[in-house]
């Protein structure tokens, strides 16, 4: 154990599974008007280093245009609106892929465009050296769906798995060669979030999951690796049919746990976290929205209790922080850790 690391050795340490001075915490994401409020009109960049974040998110840009009834338009083809989150979500009954034909006439965003990169660029520079630069990315499930549309996937998987296969080709390989870029910026993580599951299921079944998606995310975790950079993996829901599946392919991390789904994180740390870093999970459903000040202490407490010995643990959210999240119990949330996440780690104080 090493002491007084700095937020990206911290984070480093635990993606490694090693143990750091003190647990780390950092968010897939964090919602823009809690960012406004928390921090008087700041940017996500000044949210970081207000609240001490460990890792920061530094990802690519896609251009949007407006096109009829307040829809958008993006590089990738794919309309989208804004829903109650900021999150801008495809519209599927204007998806561009429904046909071979389709595909081979489309191709995705050129990867090297220099708006692509400008806004990483900026932060890289800012942060690199003193926080986590992690590249949030698009692994094997999230382009095709929006691109086909939910139904129209699931239809394909089973009808067109060949449209399909295709598909997912062309998407990772537009992924792969961003990775060309987030090494040579000086990117430490690549974090994707493709959620495949909800909270009873995979929204396929493994069988396909195997058959379709699994040889490419394969090639996508390998890619990775080849750029010298480590591979965290984001995705909500029930995963346990295809956790091990993520893990022989040879992610370095998985987040968040769901505990909506069922997951515990006790369980996943006893049989996974001797292979993978391990992210989670204070629920951000409720905890982190109806509870106490001392519920989320409480839970931050279990959670460490849960993962944090032996390192290879950071605490976070079950998700994200979201716009439902009320701004004291997430400062709550991080004073907690901070507090009882420093090794080594005082289990008699933990369970009180």
């Amino acid at each position: 154990m090493a002491s007084n690391m700095n937020s990206q050795e911290r984070v480093l340490a635990t993606i490694r599974r090693e143990t750091p001075d003190r647990i780390p915490t950092f968010e897939w994401d964090i919602d823009p008007g809690l960012i406004t409020s928390m921090t008087n009109g700041g940017t996500y960049e000044d949210f970081i280093e207000k609240y001490d974040l460990d890792a920061i998110m530094c990802g690519p840009s896609y251009r949007k245009e407006p096109v009829e009834n307040g829809f958008t338009l993006d590089e990738w083809g794919v309309t989208r609106m804004v829903g109650h989150e900021a999150y801008p979500m495809p519209v599927h009954s204007k998806s561009p892929i429904k046909t071979m034909a389709d595909l081979e006439s489309w191709s995705p965003p050129d990867p090297y465009a220099p708006h692509r990169i400008a806004a990483m660029k900026e932060r890289i520079s800012r942060f690199k050296g003193k926080r986590a630069i992690i590249v949030p990315l698009r692994d094997v499930w999230s382009n095709p769906r929006d691109l086909m549309g939910y139904e129209g996937l699931l239809i394909k998987c089973a009808t067109e798995p060949d449209l399909v296969n295709a598909l997912v080709e062309k998407c990772i390989n537009h992924s792969i060669a961003l990775l060309d870029v987030a090494a040579e910026l000086g990117g430490d993580i690549v974090m994707s979030g493709d959620d495949i599951a909800d909270n009873n299921r995979t929204l396929i079944s493994p069988k396909m999951w195997r058959s379709i998606f699994l040889p490419h995310f394969t090639r996508w975790v390998d890619a990775i690796h080849d750029h010298d950079m480590y591979y965290w993996k984001h995705t909500d829901g029930n995963i346990r049919a295809v956790l091990g599946d993520f893990v022989e392919a040879g992610i370095d991390g998985i987040d968040p746990i769901d505990p909506v789904a069922g997951l515990d994180l006790a369980t996943i740390k006893q049989k996974w976290g001797g292979k993978v870093a391990i992210k989670g999970n204070v629920d951000c459903a409720t905890v982190l929205v109806n509870g106490s000040e001392e519920d989320v202490v409480d839970a931050v407490k279990t959670c460490i209790r849960a993962a944090g010995e032996g390192g290879g643990y950071a605490c976070s959210s079950s998700n994200s922080i979201h716009s439902g999240v009320k701004p004291k119990l997430y400062t709550t949330m991080l004073d907690a850790i901070r507090e009882y996440g420093t090794y080594p780690l005082d289990m008699d104080r933990l369970s009180q």
